[in-house]
């Protein structure tokens, strides 16, 4: 399969990325001078179906010597990012659009490893005058607390992946992915979104795609705080110190096979030592419930975005 001219233009984590496929998840490359060499390359090709030979042939996760990552959803999607600036994706089924659930979540991931980045599985909004992240496993509810945050009027920065650096100055960065939320049809009936426009996440899936770009600003922002979740009768909000947030941070670390295999544990946990030491980390407790979510929102505009 030959490659594909890079005719689109995108910016993704504050990076020009230049792609050979559509992305309509991701906002367009506004620079008034789009520069020759891209921070990102995305291109279709061939993928090997593995990069270490002791692998399974098809191993979800396979692991270069040079640090390279092969992503390979069967039936789907092979991605083989290199070197955190290449990603060469190979589609396996031309009917299936959710490839780009998987570039854009698990690959991305990698991405970020490969750049000394830590991408942390977490959501990120603009509440008030703070940049706050909130942490959790899939199916933790980061994304239903950041829609209901978003009718609440604060701003979208992520959805599933906070991606944090520290500057030359040493202060804690995200880098704001792209606007995105992928909730589940009753969540977004709960809290009245449109369900009409917003295309399902994989096909014969009652999750959804919802990409609400108004106010999305991609320039690194400072990380405030970070919240970690957890579920309790009635919401309760805990400020952790330095020592008990580290683990909880390195264990919210998305990707964290790849991380080790690629030999970055050490350097994974030095990021999170640093997260710990320099930004607040609380942990909320609260109940699973639609009819919660207002008091558990109060609760966060109250201490966590004042």
């Amino acid at each position: 399969m030959p490659t594909t001219q890079l005719h689109h233009h995108y910016v993704l984590c504050g990076w020009h990325v230049r792609s050979a496929l559509t992305l309509p998840e991701l906002p367009p490359w506004s620079a008034s001078a789009t520069p020759v060499d891209a921070d990102v390359v995305i291109e279709e090709g061939e993928v090997p179906d593995r990069l270490d030979l002791h692998d399974p042939v098809e191993s979800w996760l396979s692991v270069g010597r040079d640090g390279s990552v092969l992503l390979q959803v069967p039936q789907v999607v092979r991605i083989h990012v290199h070197a955190g600036r290449s990603m060469r994706v190979q589609r396996l089924n031309r009917h299936d659009e959710s490839w780009r659930l998987f570039l854009l979540g698990s690959a991305l991931g990698y991405l970020c490893l490969q750049r000394s980045l830590f991408p942390l599985h977490a959501a990120c909004l603009r509440i008030g005058t703070q940049t706050v992240a909130f942490a959790g496993h899939s199916g933790a509810g980061k994304s239903t607390l950041a829609a209901a945050l978003l009718k609440r009027g604060h701003g979208l920065l992520s959805d599933d992946l906070a991606v944090i650096r520290p500057d030359s100055a040493g202060a804690i960065m995200v880098l704001p992915a792209f606007p995105r939320l992928k909730l589940w049809r009753d969540t977004l009936e709960s809290l009245q979104l449109p369900v009409t426009d917003a295309p399902p996440v994989r096909p014969g899936m009652e999750k959804f795609d919802l990409r609400p770009s108004a106010g999305f600003d991609a320039a690194p922002v400072r990380l405030d705080a970070v919240v970690v979740l957890g579920d309790a009768s009635e919401p309760h909000l805990q400020r952790l110190s330095p020592q008990h947030a580290l683990p909880l941070l390195h264990g919210y670390l998305a990707r964290p096979q790849a991380a080790v295999r690629m030999g970055l544990h050490a350097a994974t946990f030095a990021h999170a030592a640093a997260i710990a030491r320099q930004v607040p980390v609380w942990r909320l407790r609260r109940p699973r419930r639609f009819d919660a979510l207002d008091i558990t929102v109060d609760l966060i505009e109250a201490h966590v975005g004042a």
